[in-house]
């Protein structure tokens, strides 16, 4: 036959208790690890953030096309390498609040004729993004279309 109800309820309640102690420690543990990183880089500067989280050439690459395109700017952003790892989208944040224009992959853009329709008048700058951790690239819009031709994008 079954065990009796009490001692069912009491290895469950066993059970819990172990659960609970083996999570609470974990949590603590890692409450602390948080802690000491958080006093460890107080009053970092974002480009000493970024050069962490990241990398110095990723850093410096963000702070030379910042200092390029104005606040109220608009660029034309291109993902630069074939797979999505998401460099895009981390060039994007850390460029706001600069207006970015998303044009796609590098390597799928090939008609000319029809980018140059795609892109606004107001964005001067193309932006290529390599990865998360990759340095992006800054190109003027007029030589990044003279580029694409010379690729024999026609």
């Amino acid at each position: 036959m079954w065990p009796p109800r009490s001692l069912l309820a009491s290895f469950a309640l066993a059970l819990f208790a172990l659960y609970l102690a083996a999570s609470l420690s974990w949590a603590a543990l890692n409450t602390a690890r948080t802690g000491v990183l958080m006093v460890r880089v107080r009053g970092e500067t974002p480009f000493q953030e970024r050069s962490r989280s990241y990398s110095p050439e990723y850093a410096e690459g963000i702070a030379t096309i910042r200092r390029t395109i104005p606040r109220e700017g608009a660029y034309l952003l291109i993902n630069g390498t074939p797979e999505e790892r998401g460099g895009p989208f981390w060039v994007k944040y850390d460029l706001a609040p600069r207006r970015a224009i998303f044009l796609g992959d590098l390597d799928k853009l090939d008609n000319i004729d029809r980018l140059r329709k795609r892109m606004p008048r107001a964005a001067r700058w193309v932006v290529i993004a390599h990865g998360p951790y990759g340095r992006p690239e800054l190109i003027e819009r007029y030589r990044f279309v003279q580029g694409m031709k010379g690729r024999g994008g026609a």
